[in-house]
């Protein structure tokens, strides 16, 4: 089903813990909690400098491994709500890098100080949980490099929370088209094409982040994994 045209506004998150917060998405949800005035945790690996004009109730946590559960819980801590905005990059080619490989570390730390809702994205070309992963899909997988490695991990996420991986939590995964030429406009979400009133065609980082961030509180799409993007013309 697609969202409703007008749906009531819901509350704001206390506050936010966001993974990746360094990337492009994770800028991007920085910058909407910012404007909105909620606080978060901006979780990065490395290079904490590169997180600027952080709020008073705010703060910045340098967790290098998903693997490291101790550093988990204590940059979740406080937190209503974890979203992860992490990406394929040139130098997250590590299995501590891959969300994939620590789903446990991260849904253990997240039960360990009470937060039990995460919002991931994922990609448009992925399959439900559960399923098969789509011929787009093993098509990317066997380009070499980056867009390989990418494919795979995210097929690798999906395949994981099909399994059972975050079965205790409240998890989101947007299957989502964005990109930094996206368009600046509310994304439409809907829980698969039949009947959508998507299109193929990306929105910004900022309109990704501001969907994601309504949707921890607004929880349409609770242990879903809706497709979100530009609506068609």
């Amino acid at each position: 089903m697609s969202s409703p045209a007008h749906k009531p506004k819901q509350s704001p998150p206390r506050h936010v813990a966001v993974v990746g917060a360094a990337g492009g998405l994770g800028q991007g949800i920085l910058r909407i909690c910012r404007s909105e005035g909620i606080p978060f945790t901006a979780i990065v690996r490395s290079r904490p400098e590169r997180i600027a004009d952080v709020p008073q109730g705010s703060r910045v946590a340098v967790v290098a491994s998903l693997a490291d559960r101790e550093g988990l819980t204590n940059a979740f801590a406080g937190s209503e709500v974890v979203i992860f905005a992490t990406g394929v990059t040139a130098t997250s080619d590590v299995q501590s890098a891959n969300l994939s490989m620590n789903a446990a570390e991260v849904e253990a730390a997240m039960l360990a100080v009470g937060v039990d809702r995460i919002v991931i994205t994922n990609t448009l070309l992925a399959s439900l949980p559960g399923r098969p992963a789509s011929r787009a899909m093993r098509f990317f997988a066997k380009v070499p490099g980056r867009i390989g490695r990418g494919a795979r991990e995210q097929q690798a996420v999906i395949d994981a929370i099909g399994r059972g991986a975050f079965s205790r939590v409240r998890w989101t995964v947007a299957r989502a088209g964005l990109n930094s030429r996206g368009k600046n406009a509310p994304p439409v979400a809907a829980a698969d094409w039949a009947g959508a009133h998507n299109s193929w065609m990306p929105v910004s980082y900022d309109s990704m982040a501001r969907w994601m961030i309504e949707e921890s509180t607004g929880n349409q799409f609770v242990k879903a994994a809706p497709i979100v993007s530009r609506r068609r013309s």
